[in-house]
């Protein structure tokens, strides 16, 4: 007993390293022989959004699970209102919290019986993240073996601890992942972004995608949604977002937005995100878009060319000022400098960027986005 325990709290720190089900799985399977019941279920609900984040079930009959979610089980399942209440951590038996006149609880517990060949449960609630998430593993005992007993309460109570310290670290391991994610692709793109779900609506965006928003020239945003200003424009966009949330084939593409006052166009770019890597991406997102600028100077990307190319401080600072289009003498005013001190750095910038020309430097320097 004392080694397949410690498999399991040494497992469920692997298992919290993979953010999600996937991981979860094996694991769930091996808790759930260990406290002798016929099938476990795991999960984590985001309460603050009001939704779940992931799930993992085990069962002796795999026919089952599908069947629970065919039937809509989960609208009946009685221990919802049970976790939605929760202040803090908790371990209980469904003899403790279930109300057995309740029609609806008697509706689920004979589903339960008839189709899950399971009725009595234990249940550890952990309660993460200054209440905003709880995770629970539920471990349902077939309808021959009858209540919990001592020593299964015992068996999951061992766990308890390790399982609440280990939701909270994928958790918070996740959050990190995904910050990173976010910060990477931003850097990577210089461009206004934003994350948009399965069905198109706004989870969040960079503040320079959200200021063309506010500028209410081209894209708005209506119930959560993106908008186009005119019905060519909104076609458009309708058709990229299917496109890039398709379920099988989805594919990333471009469109253009009119604008107001005849001006240049925005181009919208849809990048799907496969559903394998979502798990990396914040707040689950299907699409990341990028908003081009026609009137916007491109934005210099200093840091990699200082690291790609070595160059110091101030190379760097010509560079960006080269590349937004400005001349030697331009620069030379801007950056407060002389013209001669302006060319010995030039110079020392060709021999770095084994360029020769300064058409050739941005176009170079163009190629990091």
């Amino acid at each position: 007993m004392d080694d397949e325990r410690e498999a399991l709290i040494h497992g469920a720190y692997l298992a919290a390293m993979d953010d999600g089900a996937e991981g979860w799985t094996p694991w769930l399977r091996r808790a759930s022989e260990w406290i002798g019941g016929a099938a476990g279920y795991l999960a984590l609900v985001d309460r603050a959004k009001g939704v779940l984040t992931w799930s993992a079930i085990h069962h002796i009959d795999p026919a089952a699970p599908a069947r629970y979610a065919a039937d809509g089980m989960h609208l009946l399942d009685p221990q919802v209102p049970v976790v939605a209440r929760l202040q803090h951590s908790r371990l209980y038996r469904d003899t403790d919290v279930l109300d057995r006149d309740d029609p609806q609880v008697a509706v689920y517990l004979r589903w339960m019986e008839a189709y899950s060949r399971t009725r009595h449960f234990v249940t550890s609630a952990a309660v993460i993240g200054e209440g905003r998430w709880v995770g629970g593993l539920s471990v349902h005992n077939a309808v021959t073996r009858g209540e919990i007993d001592d020593e299964q309460w015992r068996r999951l109570a061992s766990l308890a601890g390790t399982l609440e310290q280990t939701l909270a670290f994928g958790v918070l391991h996740a959050e990190k992942l995904r910050e990173q994610w976010w910060r990477a692709r931003l850097d990577a793109s210089g461009e206004p972004a934003a994350l948009l779900d399965e069905q198109g609506v706004l989870l969040r965006a960079t503040p320079d995608f959200e200021a063309a928003l506010r500028r209410d020239d081209g894209l708005r945003v209506r119930d959560g949604r993106l908008l186009a200003p005119d019905v060519a424009s909104q076609q458009r966009l309708a058709a990229l977002l299917e496109r890039a949330t398709a379920m099988q084939s989805a594919t990333a593409n471009a469109t253009r937005i009119a604008r107001a006052d005849e001006a240049p166009g925005y181009v919208l770019c849809a990048w799907p995100l496969v559903a394998e890597r979502r798990a990396l991406v914040p707040d689950r997102a299907a699409v990341l878009v990028t908003l081009l600028d026609p009137l916007a100077a491109p934005t210099p990307r200093v840091a990699l060319w200082r690291a790609a190319f070595a160059l110091t401080a101030r190379e760097a600072d010509l560079a960006a000022e080269l590349f937004s289009g400005r001349t030697l003498e331009e620069a030379s005013g801007a950056l407060g400098i002389t013209i001669n001190t302006i060319r010995v750095h030039l110079r020392q910038i060709f021999a770095k960027t084994h360029t020769s020309r300064q058409a050739e430097l941005v176009r170079l320097l163009s190629r990091f986005g």
